[in-house]
């Protein structure tokens, strides 16, 4: 069990439902466009996992013949038929999770791994969340019209950077803005903390 492993399980769960929801959204859409790009970072996630544990396995043919084949299939952004298939990789750790006293003690013995990947999953979920529900309530009103437009706002947004090129206007659309400067904030915030926690790990090693 480790915290990469958790948080991928969660991205998968969250890349099923990401897929579900555009049943319900017309092909031709913006969104349906954003969302697949979307879905396109997660298979490169996905896709880097698979060869982590191709890597990292002990007997990697029994890996490949057993539920490597179905990672793999399931990390190929092309082939939308078999992105369901990423649901089986998050049984690997729900048999973990099952045990809750292990899972507690994982957490307290990782506390900080455990919270950098909390951080993680929020803030890339957020991204996403944000970002397609701006493109939702801006089109029509707004400046930002197109997949491409949300994207670079998000980017822009979450670094705090802030050009001005594209911004909301709606009221909805500046709470989610807010919400995803925040997001930008704290995640950065851990992230120096990460560095600086490595650091000075490396020094004491030295």
């Amino acid at each position: 069990m480790s915290v990469f492993n958790i948080v991928i399980a969660l991205l998968s769960i969250f890349s099923i439902i990401l897929l579900s929801a555009t049943f319900f959204i017309p092909e031709t859409s913006e969104v349906y466009r954003l969302i697949g790009y979307f879905d396109f970072s997660l298979c490169a996630i996905f896709l880097i996992d698979f060869f982590r544990q191709v890597f990292q396995a002990p007997n990697k043919v029994r890996y490949l013949y057993t539920t490597g084949w179905l990672d793999l299939l399931s990390s190929i952004p092309m082939v939308s038929e078999f992105r369901y298939i990423r649901i089986f990789r998050v049984f690997r750790v729900l048999r973990i999770i099952k045990s809750f006293k292990l899972l507690i003690a994982f957490i307290q013995h990782n506390r900080a791994a455990t919270l950098y990947g909390f951080v993680v999953f929020t803030s890339y979920t957020t991204l996403v969340l944000c970002t397609t529900a701006v493109l939702y309530v801006e089109q029509g009103v707004g400046n930002i019209t197109t997949a491409e437009n949300a994207l670079w706002w998000s980017y822009i947004t979450i670094t705090t950077v802030g050009y001005g090129d594209f911004y909301p206007v709606t009221t909805t659309g500046k709470a989610l803005a807010s919400v995803l400067i925040f997001c930008g904030i704290a995640t950065f915030g851990t992230a120096i903390s990460y560095i600086n926690e490595k650091v000075e790990s490396f020094k004491r090693k030295n």
